[in-house]
């Protein structure tokens, strides 16, 4: 039988030896966290219509032209490189409780450290988080993922220490190779529930990175890193496939559920049809904003766009809304 003879053997060994030798080249070749988010590239057709629409709309509402407007548009409808636009998307500005989602990846991420374990109280103070955007919680899951329970004034030696495991999420950010978000603390309801070393930590003019001003070490993060933090939730760079699907899962806004979100992200997709959020929303004093991914189900299309205002009076109108029908008609729809 020829088909078991030495030449048949020689044939098989040469295909394992090629196996063997391109799986890893192919392993290789998959580009990491950082290496995928340098490959995003500013589009100048992307950038006419962002500016383009961002000027109309301006143009129809006085309220919105008193407002400092960030937002960045992260195109991944069409392949790679993915494309982005952006509007003032790289000035920093206080997020109010966007950052809320960043704390929810990083709780994801821990564990898949085995840092810790999703279950039980903690689980519950992640819904409540994310989904009532509860200071309270936030507070409770900040603590676990840096080890820093809140007290009273820390000696400097102590302090050290504190100071430098509340740069845990910030650490994490940056080995994904995102350097322009400062998440450094919990959010506060202002009642008296920043005090002792959160005062300490957040009036230490020395940690790079904070949004300057009175208190300076105050969270700061910018459109465009929000928003490739958000493509790699999108594409599962950032977690495990099955962790990824289950912070957007936890993160999915339906303004039929929640009115509330009728001007927001979520509100401009509904006009739409056909598209799933995944998102949070910030609301805190002049800060109006929203960072999501926005979903074509039928085709699987994405984008992610991400927008901050900010105002004196405070900007409560449609923007978010607005930006978010026209560009997901533009990218996901046609």
């Amino acid at each position: 039988m020829r088909e078991g003879g030495p030449r048949a053997w020689q044939g098989v060994l040469v295909a394992i030896l090629l196996v063997a030798r391109t799986a890893p080249a192919r392993e290789a070749a998959t580009p990491t966290a950082g290496e995928w988010l340098d490959s995003i590239r500013v589009s100048a057709e992307l950038q006419e219509f962002l500016d383009r629409t961002i000027d109309g709309l301006l143009a129809r509402d006085a309220r919105l032209r008193a407002a400092k407007v960030r937002v960045a548009l992260l195109d991944l409808a069409h392949g790679d490189p993915p494309r982005l636009a952006h509007y003032h998307g790289d000035a920093p500005i206080y997020p109010a409780s966007v950052v809320k989602f960043v704390y929810l990846m990083a709780a994801y991420r821990w564990q898949e450290l085995d840092r810790l374990r999703i279950e039980g109280d903690f689980d519950r103070e992640l819904s409540e988080m994310i989904r009532q955007s509860s200071n309270q919680a936030t507070r409770r899951v900040f603590a676990r993922l840096t080890d820093t329970e809140p007290g009273p004034e820390l000696s400097p030696g102590a302090y050290r220490d504190f100071r430098e495991r509340r740069l845990a999420v910030k650490h994490w950010l940056a080995s994904l190779g995102i350097q322009d978000l400062h998440c450094v603390n919990p959010t506060y309801d202002g009642n008296g529930d920043l005090f002792g070393r959160d005062a300490q930590f957040i009036r230490d003019a020395s940690v790079a990175g904070g949004l300057g001003g009175s208190p300076p070490n105050r969270q700061a993060m910018t459109a465009t890193g929000t928003a490739k933090l958000l493509a790699l939730l999108a594409t599962d760079r950032a977690l495990t496939p099955a962790d990824s699907a289950v912070v957007r899962r936890r993160m999915r806004r339906d303004p039929a559920e929640q009115h509330h979100l009728a001007a927001r992200i979520a509100g401009g997709a509904a006009r739409v049809g056909g598209l799933e959020v995944y998102a949070k929303s910030g609301t805190w004093g002049p800060i109006y904003a929203d960072a999501g991914i926005v979903r074509h189900m039928e085709s699987g299309r994405q984008m992610v766009i991400v927008v901050f205002t900010e105002g004196s009076p405070a900007y409560r109108g449609d923007f978010i809304a607005d930006l978010t029908e026209r560009s997901a008609e533009r990218l996901l729809v046609r």
